[in-house]
């Protein structure tokens, strides 16, 4: 998930309609290309004699075929949520992908079997200028639909089309490969088809794993980028001289364009509820206006202005920059009951912090019981976006308000 995604996400109607309609454009024009290198390379393939040839044919015919998915994934992507998909279809793209992926890696497998065959059982090869022709062409043509796909696929935020971009890289270098064993055959005589046809086959296979690896993280759910992160953050604190902080921001892909959102916002504990829930609501219907995304803000109470919470926080922050310094502590809660003080707050760990929850809950208190052995603690870790473990304040816990 980038910004760029999030700015899809704020089209409207007439807009969405147009991005279908270039995807869809760029999808046919795709198809008819790669239709005409299939068809020229097939026939140069089989005149010739060469599997290096034939092979980036039928590697053609796949790329027919991606370009018809990616077709596809742009019309169902682009319908309603319904009750069975109620987050839309938007995912339908990175399915897509993966496809374009699969049909990669079918046809990588396939060149590799025939290369390796060609190796053990080298054949003369007859090189003509259709031979040449069909492979300056295709280098041509698919340099051409890098690009073309590159721009759009940015322009449109598709990651199907950006599949297609590198599947049209891939067969730049594979057919550059072809070309260069044609002439060291044509020239001096030198048979490298069957190993040039291993080398590309492998090019292909590694391109497809790199994208099936990317549409798989972004279907089981990868972070955000920084920029995106820290552009929610930003509006979020610039919305209102209230915001003291925000944390736990969670951003849930649901496919271009369809993002849903929930983040911890630290506000003043004496502003009244209703106060706070108008603030946090006014923040979420503006995220939904300017951008399409709807996010969920919950309201932390924040102590300030208060000589103990800040020497509370001080050692807190302290504690946690000596046990690692990217460990963060938020959410501090305080309040009385008739019998003891409660502290409670959150931890956040680093992912290579090895130490088990245990052992942060176990300095935290060693640190907090040295300088304040009246407090009871309530520690909640938490790790990669998830939480670890809470400790849970007891039910029957009733904090006393005093009076200001």
């Amino acid at each position: 998930m980038d910004l760029q995604e999030l700015k899809i996400a704020a089209q409207d109607g007439q807009e969405a309609r147009e991005r279908k309609s270039q995807g869809i454009k760029a999808a046919v024009l795709g198809i008819s290309l790669n239709i005409f290198l299939a068809l020229s390379k097939i026939l140069a393939g089989y005149l010739s004699g060469s599997v290096a040839i034939s092979a980036d044919g039928w590697n053609n015919v796949s790329d027919a075929f991606s370009s018809l998915v990616t077709m596809l994934s742009f019309v169902y992507s682009s319908k309603p949520a319904d009750k069975e998909h109620p987050f839309g279809h938007a995912r339908s793209e990175y399915i897509a992908s993966s496809i374009i992926a699969l049909g990669m890696l079918v046809v990588g497998l396939a060149l590799g079997r025939q290369s390796i065959l060609r190796i053990i059982t080298p054949q003369d090869l007859d090189f003509g200028l259709l031979s040449f022709f069909s492979l300056g062409i295709s280098i041509t043509v698919k340099a051409f639909l890098y690009f073309y796909y590159s721009v759009r696929s940015r322009r449109l935020c598709s990651p199907a089309m950006r599949a297609s971009a590198k599947d049209s890289m891939a067969d730049v270098v594979t057919t550059l490969a072809v070309l260069f064993s044609t002439i060291l055959f044509a020239v001096w005589g030198i048979n490298l088809d069957g190993l040039t046809g291993l080398l590309v086959s492998l090019f292909i296979l590694w391109s497809a794993i790199d994208i099936m690896r990317n549409m798989v993280n972004r279907l089981m759910g990868s972070p955000p980028s920084n920029e995106l992160e820290q552009h929610i953050i930003d509006e979020i604190m610039g919305a209102d001289s209230r915001i003291l902080g925000i944390h736990d921001l969670l951003l849930h892909d649901y496919g271009p364009g369809n993002m849903h959102a929930s983040a911890h916002v630290e506000v003043d504990s004496k502003l009244s509820f209703v106060s706070a829930h108008l603030l946090l609501d006014r923040i979420e219907r503006r995220f939904f206006e300017d951008y399409g995304l709807d996010i969920v803000l919950h309201a932390d109470p924040t102590t300030i202005k208060d000589p103990f919470s800040n020497q509370l926080s001080e050692l807190l922050q302290k504690t946690a920059r000596d046990i690692d310094p990217n460990l963060n502590v938020h959410d501090l809660q305080q309040f009385e009951t008739a019998d003891e003080y409660i502290l409670a707050f959150d931890v956040s760990l680093p992912d290579n912090l090895t130490q088990s929850d245990d052992e942060i809950r176990d300095k935290f208190r060693l640190a907090v019981k040295a300088e304040y052995p009246e407090l009871t603690l309530y520690i909640a870790v938490e790790r990669a976006y998830q939480t670890s473990s809470k400790e849970q304040i007891p039910a029957d816990i009733d904090p006393v308000f005093k009076e200001e």
